[in-house]
């Protein structure tokens, strides 16, 4: 989430750290390195392999403690326990505390989101907090949207997903030399291959008339977004694309892919995606 959304919905973030130089220094994201200065690194130096570091069980300790103490309980929305063990981290910190605070509520929440999604979702249980909803209320309707939620992304450059080790090397070099770009879903939690089309401005289209075919008819009952690596103006033409075309609404500008999931995709990745308003569900 930018910075302004944090603000806007008032949400503590527990960062991720990204290492490199192959895992000697790890930087925690957005305190010492945002998302644009790690692609502008990425760019500059095809041989940077990074490395991803999970908050600790003492982050989340740290970050829950003050406001439990202040009286507040705690509602901690994690990305999707399949791609992360932070998940794991923060049960066992809220582990601990409930010990410390036996009254206060501390739910932690696999949300099976991650990036774009993950932000939509945080988005509507600022608006299920402000419209009054308890929090079992607001977890029943998570519960519910999460699953219909999709994801689609395409990527320009196979190179970091050959590193990753999410495509072979053969497939990568082919892919570049014969242009063809990968359209990959995220659904439930998981990455699933979906298809592959023959250059950039195609696999743009091909992202968009996608997410128009999963989402409901009517568009109006949806949150849609972008999210890019470092790739701005192209996230903006889209996004004016979906809302111009589709007639779907984004209630916020492209989102920075942040460096846990670039770290294995990329900065040439563009994504699109939605999850289904809290009133719907």
């Amino acid at each position: 989430m930018s910075a302004e959304l944090v603000k806007q919905c008032d949400i503590h973030v527990v960062p991720f750290g990204i290492s490199l130089d192959g895992g000697n220094t790890y930087l925690k994201e957005n305190e010492e390195i945002t998302p644009l200065e790690f692609y502008k690194r990425l760019r500059a130096d095809s041989n940077i392999f990074p490395k991803t570091s999970l908050p600790s069980i003492q982050d989340y300790t740290d970050a829950f403690r003050p406001y439990l103490e202040a009286g507040t309980d705690i509602f901690c929305v994690n990305l999707t326990a399949k791609f992360s063990g932070s998940h794991q981290s923060a049960q066992n910190a809220a582990a601990i505390l409930r010990e410390e605070f036996p009254e206060r509520t501390i739910i932690v929440y696999d949300s099976l989101m991650c990036t774009g999604s993950q932000c939509a979702l945080l988005w509507e249980i600022n608006r299920m907090r402000n419209d009054g909803l308890t929090m079992d209320e607001i977890v029943a309707k998570c519960d519910k949207m999460r699953t219909p939620s999709r994801i689609f992304v395409t990527v320009d450059s196979l190179l970091y997903l050959q590193k990753g080790g999410r495509i072979g090397k053969a497939s990568a070099l082919a892919g570049s030399l014969l242009n063809i770009k990968p359209i990959i879903m995220f659904k439930d939690g998981e990455l699933m291959p979906l298809s592959k089309v023959h250059g950039r401005k195609k696999a743009l289209e091909e992202i968009v008339a996608q997410l128009d075919k999963a989402m409901p008819e009517n568009k109006s009952d949806c949150i849609a977004y972008v999210i890019h690596g470092d790739e701005l103006a192209e996230a903006q033409e889209v996004a004016r694309i979906m809302r111009e075309k589709y007639g779907m609404s984004l209630p916020f500008e492209p989102i920075d892919l942040g460096v846990t999931i670039g770290a294995h995709i990329g900065p040439t990745t563009l994504a699109v995606g939605f999850i289904n308003k809290y009133e719907i569900v």
